[in-house]
């Protein structure tokens, strides 16, 4: 009988360890795909064409206003005159 309840408890005891790796392997898996979403340094500003917000260090500069592509910069400097 000893042996059965010794069975018993290291059977308890592996599946308490197996449920605790796995709770914390989950959150690390949540906590690294969390740094993955982050949005880029620095301001976002919109492109006057089409209005999408893009990084300010990729968006076009023309005068006062910020492009997202230099197709849409061509585009409103060719609609503006």
């Amino acid at each position: 009988m000893g042996l059965i309840r010794l069975i018993i408890f290291a059977l308890v005891i592996w599946m308490f360890w197996r449920l605790i790796r796995n709770y914390r392997a989950n959150l690390d898996s949540k906590q690294r795909s969390g740094e993955k979403k982050k949005l880029p340094n620095g301001n976002m500003v919109a492109c006057g064409y089409c209005k999408v917000h893009v990084p300010e260090n990729t968006a076009i500069a023309h005068d006062d206003q910020w492009f997202c592509s230099e197709s849409h910069r061509a585009k409103f400097i060719a609609e503006k005159h």
